[in-house]
């Protein structure tokens, strides 16, 4: 038996991210329905959370580029109790460690239109964008059908 998916569509404003100048492209990039993650340029690897350096090398020579949104979990979580609203309504979900197809890139998010018992290390995921305020969005993950 399937459980049921909670409604994700809307967000507290308190919720709703304060970028930094690192990673406001990040942000803006995500209301456009674009993955931007960084990428050196003196190692070719890719890196997110944004930094003013490459965690890989060291090196400054980091620029943002848009990711294909695709990628594999590499491990996973079940949020099943959570008393902070909206959370609380919204358990069980998932929260995937995504390994993207870009080297180097992992990324920590939920997976709210995926119900729990799909979910499993390897699986092929798809980046989705949830709108938060005007400027942003959140990044999501569900399976790829693909």
């Amino acid at each position: 038996m399937s459980s049921p998916l909670a409604d994700w569509s809307e967000s507290p404003a308190w919720l709703a991210p304060i970028p930094t100048s690192d990673d406001r492209e990040f942000w803006v990039g995500a209301r456009n329905g674009e993955l931007r993650i960084q990428r050196c340029g003196a190692c070719g690897l890719h890196q997110h959370y944004a930094r003013m350096l490459c965690s890989h090398c060291g090196a400054d020579e980091i620029a943002f580029v848009v990711a294909s949104g695709l990628g594999t979990i590499y491990s996973f979580t079940v949020i099943r109790k959570n008393g902070v609203p909206p959370f609380r309504e919204r358990v069980p979900f998932v929260v995937a460690s995504v390994q993207l197809d870009e080297p180097g890139a992992r990324v920590l998010a939920a997976m709210p239109t995926t119900a729990i018992e799909s979910v499993a290390i390897g699986a092929r995921v798809r980046a989705q964008f949830r709108p938060v305020g005007d400027e942003f969005a959140f990044v999501d993950f569900a399976l790829d059908s693909a």
